[in-house]
């Protein structure tokens, strides 16, 4: 079954059809949790469902892989929204976040491009108006963080809510736990947990 299948229920749960949208963050409980696919899965459906963009944010900002993982359009337009950043640079204004639609689908996925070299530093930073004007440009905001990520611990109190994702073969129960915690102590909200490499009748 296609992952966009799997997550349809949780997809019409987030997506909104007409009023402002849910701002969403997925955090990994482990590397082989694949938190990225969920994201990516759950764009496509939240997309395929409402028929309205969703915007697929990467907080790998020096690998980039959501962007790298699919067909884009090329073009693109900033990741500033209305003069506003949730990310910081040294030096300052150094590089640019860019969101491309994908090919095949209303799906807007972020890509920070900068010249080899030229930037030192990238950092997060709390900003609310930023992910509120966000919510107001389509049906649903996905942010998807690699494992550990400064940004969970920055950005989690500006989301609706934060979802984990956790391998059913490998990770425990107390590891999500910790990571549940983790987001509760910045005055982020933990709405759940989705499994990955899960199999009916286990």
């Amino acid at each position: 079954m296609a992952i966009e299948a799997e997550l349809g229920g949780l997809a019409r749960h987030l997506s909104s059809r007409t009023v402002r949208a849910r701002a969403v963050m997925l955090v990994p409980v482990s590397v082989s949790a694949d938190a990225s696919l969920v994201a990516r899965g759950l764009s496509m459906a939240s997309s395929q469902l409402t028929g309205r963009p969703v915007w697929l944010y990467d907080l790998d900002f020096e690998k980039n892989p959501q962007a790298a993982s699919v067909n884009l359009n090329g073009e693109a337009f900033s990741g500033e929204l209305g003069g506003t950043r949730f990310w910081n640079a040294e030096p300052v204004g150094a590089g640019r976040l860019a969101l491309r639609r994908r090919a095949d689908a209303p799906v807007y996925v972020s890509r920070f491009e900068r010249p080899k070299g030229s930037v030192r530093r990238v950092g997060f930073a709390q900003n609310s108006d930023y992910w509120n004007k966000a919510r107001e440009s389509c049906g649903l905001v996905l942010v998807d963080s690699p494992l550990n990520s400064a940004g969970i611990n920055v950005l989690s109190a500006d989301m609706d809510g934060v979802i984990l994702v956790a391998d059913a073969r490998r990770d425990a129960r107390s590891e999500a736990d910790a990571v549940a915690d983790r987001v509760e102590a910045t005055g982020g909200r933990v709405l759940g947990v989705v499994l990955t490499n899960s199999q009916a009748g286990q």
